[in-house]
């Protein structure tokens, strides 16, 4: 009889402390929240894939040596968990930081153009992080990215002349965002269409490139997210109180919601046939930044 008393206690308190913290809608709005913020950075990452220091690398054909490059390509972008942290604080799961720097590491390839000054770039990538501890326990992320770009040079950089270009690029991006800490699970799996147009100046100096460039982005995007209290005091809780313990929705938005302006620039180092770039790139509508380092055999 004791045993069911105590097990009766918790059970009560636990669902006045649920009651007290959790309204209506209020994980829908976090994790539609979170679905936005992951959106928007998962755009910016996607733009500022395959960059290089020249506006524009030169001619395949007729050009000897043809001029073509491939390599890897690290970099880092910008996601604003606050939201994310607000779902697992109305759970009372703590340890959720308010912004965390997702890596990604992607193979590149450039190949110049035929007659034509221009010149086009392919980029994919895949990672799995199931439990990343860099941003929280229990926090894991998937990302799977392939797409490519197309740059025409206005300027080709000859005599005392700068590089000019005009480009535009599209990426395919889907994964999953997942969370399981103290007895709480949520997942968003999300796929984003990115396409962006951009303009880019450079000049170099024997083996040294600076750089600068804008683009206009826009995204088309869907999200559906899960979410459960795998807790037993959690769920019991939720049940004494009338409100669920698992829950599930979607969010989605179209071309025309989602521009985003992003200026980005460095510079680059070629010495031979090896190309180093350090590149950087910010939102300054979101407050997202992107940073990236690419080392590349280039001819």
């Amino acid at each position: 009889m004791k045993k069911i008393l105590a097990a009766l206690i918790v059970v009560v308190c636990s669902a006045a402390v649920f009651a007290k913290t959790f309204s209506g809608d209020d994980v829908d709005n976090c994790l539609n929240g979170f679905s936005k913020d992951l959106n928007k950075s998962l755009s910016n990452a996607a733009s500022q894939q395959n960059v290089y220091a020249q506006a524009w690398i030169g001619k395949v054909f007729p050009s000897a040596p043809p001029h073509l490059a491939v390599g890897i390509e690290a970099s880092a972008t910008k996601l604003d968990l606050s939201a994310l942290g607000n779902f697992a604080e109305i759970f009372k799961v703590n340890g959720i930081p308010k912004t965390f720097v997702y890596p990604m590491l992607t193979a590149n390839a450039r190949v110049g153009g035929f007659v034509l000054p221009f010149d086009i770039g392919f980029s994919c990538m895949y990672m799995n992080f199931s439990n990343l501890k860099a941003a929280a326990e229990g926090f894991g992320i998937k990302f799977f990215n392939i797409g490519g770009d197309v740059r025409y040079a206005l300027l080709k950089g000859e005599g005392a002349w700068p590089q000019l270009s005009l480009g535009f690029g599209y990426y395919f991006i889907n994964g999953k965002v997942s969370l399981d800490k103290d007895g709480v699970k949520a997942g968003v799996d999300y796929s984003s269409h990115t396409m962006f147009g951009q303009v880019q100046l450079s000049k170099t100096f024997l083996f040294f490139t600076p750089y600068v460039g804008f683009r206009g982005i826009f995204s088309k995007n869907s999200t559906d997210w899960a979410w459960s209290a795998t807790d037993k005091r959690i769920s019991d809780a939720a049940s004494y109180v009338g409100t669920a313990a698992s829950g599930k929705g979607n969010a989605s938005s179209n071309w025309g919601d989602n521009f985003i302006p992003q200026i980005y620039g460095g510079f680059g180092l070629k010495i031979s046939f090896l190309a180093i770039n350090i590149a950087g790139a910010y939102d300054f509508k979101n407050s997202i930044w992107n940073g990236n380092f690419s080392l590349r055999f280039q001819m």
